[in-house]
């Protein structure tokens, strides 16, 4: 029965008849307990029911104590950190070095132990303390593209806000400058009127003693009256034409000049008193529109404009420093102090003892409070504080 299990490659091949195979037996006959199995002879696997036991993990598979993906970050990180540290001329510890060395290859070539684990962590810490205030996420944040990509917004927010801001504050300081001028202009002509009326009157009545000086102040009153018409149209361009202009529907040049030649002084004086009355009128009704359009603009939306830009200006310049000193991390601090500097713009010119003993136009505190938001949580605080001491 034995023999029927071999099979004989005598007639195929003399030379390999050392490399026979036997098959399986049959299960008539199962082979005895206690005899081996020849050397050359390839035995089924068990049956189903007897599983067999894993095999003890070699050195090379253990796992492990971190995931993997933050051991290659840490890996990465300390190779960072030695290449800084080998740069700036610290002292390295040898021993460090070689640990992490030995760490690196070994987790290339999957030999990760524990005892490595074990090894590696106090290495790491010493290379951490030697190269402080720097650390293996802002150099690596230094040397990545988010670096760039932060750089990047901060600078096309600048300047986008310059662009925003600079139009704007021209066009803020020629209306301030406009209004202050037609301001000063209807002083002098509200003046020059009472004075001429009066001396009209007297030619009126034939008791002018000398209506020479009565014409000189007219043509001087005439020319104010004519400057004060151009500042008036030119600042109703600010607010689009919203005010209707007196002297649309007449002849602008018989209206503001006088007649020559000069006949009746009297009749033209009082006509050029009357025009300058409608003029003075709609002064007023464009320099109030303007107060209240570009005045609402000046309080509240150039204000959170020049926080903002203080905040860039902050963050560009702790950016550069951090850049410097390899020191960079990102964190989402920088966009709430962009929020912070919205909300303290806001908010800053509803108090007006802010800038008590210091000399600042509400824009200029507004850039400062962007750029120093602690500045603005410090005036909370003891704002505060001072109404606690009220209500007690």
């Amino acid at each position: 029965m034995a023999k029927e299990g071999i099979v004989d490659l005598s007639e195929t091949d003399q030379a390999s008849s050392q490399n026979v195979t036997a098959l399986p037996r049959r299960d008539a006959d199962p082979p005895p307990t206690d005899q081996a199995l020849p050397q050359n002879v390839t035995a089924l696997p068990q049956h189903e029911t007897e599983p067999e036991e894993p095999p003890p993990p070699l050195a090379g598979d253990e796992i492990p104590a971190m995931p993997e993906r933050v051991l290659s970050e840490k890996l990465s990180e300390a190779e960072l950190m030695l290449a800084h540290a080998a740069e700036t001329g610290q002292d390295l510890n040898q021993a460090v070095v070689a640990t992490i060395t030995a760490a690196r290859d070994a987790y290339a070539r999957r030999a990760w132990t524990t005892d490595l684990t074990k090894q590696f962590w106090p290495a790491y810490s010493q290379l951490c303390a030697s190269i402080k205030p720097v650390t293996g996420e802002s150099l690596a944040a230094c040397s990545g593209q988010g670096l760039a990509n932060t750089l990047k917004r901060y600078r096309t927010g600048t300047l986008y806000l310059v662009f925003v801001i600079l139009p704007l504050s021209v066009i803020m300081f020629i209306n301030t400058s406009i209004s202050n001028e037609i301001s000063d202009r209807i002083k002098e002509n509200n003046n020059a009127v009472v004075t001429l009326h009066d001396q009209l009157l007297n030619i009126q009545n034939g008791r002018a003693q000398n209506e020479r000086d009565v014409v000189t102040a007219l043509q001087q009153f005439s020319t104010s009256n004519r400057s004060l018409y151009g500042l008036a149209s030119l600042l109703n361009y600010f607010v689009l034409h919203a005010e209707r202009d007196p002297l649309a529907d007449v002849d602008k040049r018989q209206a503001l000049q006088l007649p020559v030649p000069l006949v009746d002084t009297a009749n033209v004086g009082f006509d050029k008193i009357k025009i300058y009355q409608d003029i003075r009128t709609y002064a007023k009704d464009v320099q109030q529109m303007n107060l209240v359009i570009y005045g609402a603009i000046t309080a509240y939306f150039l204000p959170i404009l020049y926080a903002l830009l203080g905040a860039c200006a902050y963050a560009l310049r702790s950016l550069s420093q951090q850049i410097v000193a390899r020191t960079y991390t990102p964190t989402y601090a920088e966009f709430a102090r962009i929020i912070i500097a919205v909300i303290a713009g806001l908010v800053v010119g509803l108090f007006n003892n802010f800038t008590q003993g210091i000399s600042l136009s509400p824009l200029a505190v507004a850039f400062l409070v962007g750029y120093a938001v602690e500045i603005f949580f410090s005036f909370l605080d003891a704002f505060l504080e001072t109404l606690k001491k009220v209500r007690s």
